[in-house]
């Protein structure tokens, strides 16, 4: 599980934990030691939103992000293409 979810990860860069828990059809108890898994290997980030757009209807799932993080390579000057 622990590829599939790095590759749903990757294709979509962000995701809630609840949408992970819908896609792979597993509970977040099964979900988050894998996504802590990531994190401690530096693939993926969590973030916390400083707030939603104010419905007062989104579940705290829903607010749990993670980010791919391995896509984001930056060069600086003095490395990029020429």
């Amino acid at each position: 599980m622990l590829l599939e979810l790095q590759d749903y990860l990757k294709k979509h860069q962000v995701v809630s934990i609840e949408e992970l828990v819908n896609h792979f059809r597993s509970p977040p108890s099964v979900i988050e030691p894998i996504i802590e898994q990531l994190i401690a290997k530096g693939r993926v980030q969590k973030i916390t939103p400083s707030h939603c757009s104010g419905c007062h209807q989104c579940s705290s799932q829903s607010l749990q992000l993670y980010e791919w993080r391995m896509n984001n390579v930056i060069f600086s000057n003095d490395q990029s293409p020429k």
